[in-house]
């Protein structure tokens, strides 16, 4: 028997696909904590997780037995994949599963942004009006700071609105979308009326939208976030909306522990990461890395 542990909630059909697999003995802990992993890891040979759950180096210290982690998602900073490496343990995501969901909530930070729909909402709700005019995103610049799977999808829908876009990737993508144009990262961030970012965080990516980047923006430019909170420097992006250097900022994060200086800032918006929560999503995610972990094991 194959013992396999899902640690975080996963789709039901993926779940059901798992466990109909001869000879899969499949336990599902989504609330399991970090204790008793540690305590109980040793007992799986396959480990599946989405975001809520820590796979640090001591807990592949303890996986005596583990031959494959799967990641129901894009991003791995939730797992010490160095260490999975130097346990011979193989490491599998899901990589264009939420591409669509994160797209499409990106587009619509900016459409609330640019209209400022929390102020308009804000101001039907007491009975006022608003007094200030939005703008419209055909004819803007955007600019993609990460021309992936997300980032690609993010071009598509801003083209069909109208929008110029540019996009900027330290790999060369091997194709471009129609109405998309290579450039350097200063000439983006000069040029962009709205700026978008699409990267992992890794060690050298954290902390990248910093003071120093944010003074080469764009002056009244609006600032998107649906990557990962830790990219940018919260604190400069206050003060690039105190200067007015940034028009506003919108992000699929609540900083960390739920904390954040821009909580309630009237030109911020935050959702509590909810790019990749549809049920479209999460189900191609949940059946892609099944699969791609029973695979993995040699079924």
């Amino acid at each position: 028997m194959a013992r396999i542990l899902i640690s975080d909630p996963l789709h039901p059909e993926a779940i059901a696909w798992l466990q109909h697999q001869p000879g899969a003995q499949v336990v599902v802990q989504p609330d399991i904590t970090p204790d008793q992993l540690l305590r109980t890891i040793s007992d799986y040979e396959a480990l599946i997780v989405r975001s809520r759950t820590k796979v640090t180096k001591e807990v592949i210290a303890q996986a005596k037995r583990l031959r494959v982690i799967g990641r129901a998602g894009t991003g791995l900073d939730n797992i010490d994949v160095a260490a999975a490496h130097r346990a011979n343990i193989t490491v599998l995501n899901a990589p264009g599963a939420n591409a669509n969901a994160v797209a499409e909530l990106t587009l619509g930070l900016m459409l609330a942004l640019a209209r400022d729909l929390p102020g308009a909402m804000s101001a039907a709700a007491s009975g006022g009006t608003v007094k200030r005019y939005g703008m419209e995103l055909a004819g803007k610049t955007l600019g993609l700071i990460g021309y992936g799977r997300i980032g690609r999808v993010v071009a598509h829908l801003a083209v069909a609105f109208g929008m110029r876009v540019l996009a900027h990737d330290i790999i060369t993508p091997e194709r471009v979308e129609p109405g998309v144009r290579l450039v350097p990262l200063e000439t983006l961030i000069s040029e962009s009326d709205f700026v978008s970012l699409h990267i992992p965080l890794t060690p050298e990516t954290r902390g990248f939208v910093n003071a120093q980047l944010l003074e080469k923006f764009k002056p009244g430019s609006f600032l998107i976030n649906t990557a990962r909170a830790e990219i940018v420097d919260e604190s400069a992006i206050l003060s690039a909306l105190q200067s007015g250097r940034l028009r506003g900022y919108a992000a699929d994060f609540v900083g960390a522990n739920g904390r954040s200086p821009l909580l309630g800032h009237p030109r911020v918006v935050l959702t509590p990461h909810i790019g990749a929560s549809t049920e479209e999503a999460q189900r191609r995610a949940g059946l892609e890395i099944v699969e791609k972990v029973w695979q993995a094991m040699g079924h």
